[in-house]
């Protein structure tokens, strides 16, 4: 039997993964983020957007980073019936201590230390309120990336199913930031992101690695957000990763 050359594989792999790229369908509204007042915006990389006119942003030195919230995506019953049957909920909100440790962190590494992050929750006109909430959670099919690993010709064909499926671990994300003295909220986002292609993918070997890469970058966007005026654009992140994890 003739045996294919593993280049060919590699070649065929990277091209169907390629075609269907790591930017996922947006998530359909959960209402967090009022989705009236949110729409695609060319200049942010995110699915919806909305950034009230006429703000004086530069009133603003401070920020509260509060609790993400995890009750929109587990009341409903999607997650249920996929991995991690039976813990999901406990992972979520363990993600979702990780997700605010890693938007403080992001915040507070600024160089351009736009805003000063408090721990506390306040009312100085001069702070805001950044809230954020999970509307979806697909961790990593692990057990089928492991076989990914099996002899190379087998490992490449799964990987090449797996993406033309979309079998893919994603997340999705709903967030508004308010004046900290009003409470009115001045901004608008949500997305959704389904796991970067990479051609050795130690990320997809566990749960969540994936998904933590996601919030790592969701982190770093909401910085240059920050830094960004109306109309400036800010840049989606590669949908190819070089590294393997």
């Amino acid at each position: 039997m003739k045996t294919e050359p593993a280049g060919k594989w590699i070649l065929i792999a990277l091209v169907a993964a390629t075609l269907v790229g790591c930017r996922a369908a947006p998530a359909p509204s959960a209402g967090f983020a009022d989705a009236s007042k949110t729409n695609s915006d060319p200049n942010i990389p995110f699915n919806r957007f909305w950034r009230k006119p006429d703000v004086n942003w530069n009133n603003y030195t401070t920020i509260y980073v509060a609790d993400v919230d995890t009750a929109y995506m587990l009341k409903t019953t999607t997650w249920q019936a996929g991995e991690r049957q039976g813990v999901i909920e406990s992972d979520v909100k363990t993600l979702a201590v990780s997700a605010r440790d890693k938007l403080k962190k992001a915040l507070r590494e600024d160089p351009h230390h736009r805003l000063t992050v408090v721990d506390s929750p306040t009312n100085d006109p001069h702070a805001l309120v950044l809230e954020a909430a999970f509307i979806e959670i697909v961790p990593s099919k692990v057990l089928l990336n492991a076989a990914g690993y099996a002899p190379f010709f087998i490992g490449t064909g799964i990987t090449i199913a797996r993406t033309i499926a979309q079998d893919k671990s994603s997340a999705a994300f709903e967030a508004r930031v308010k004046d900290a003295a009003t409470g009115e909220v001045i901004m608008l986002a949500a997305d959704r992101e389904s796991e970067q292609l990479s051609i050795i993918d130690l990320r997809g070997l566990t749960w969540y690695s994936d998904v933590d890469g996601m919030i790592d970058e969701w982190s770093k966007q909401a910085v240059l957000i920050a830094n960004s005026k109306p109309g400036e654009k800010v840049e989606a992140y590669s949908t190819f990763r070089l590294l393997p994890w």
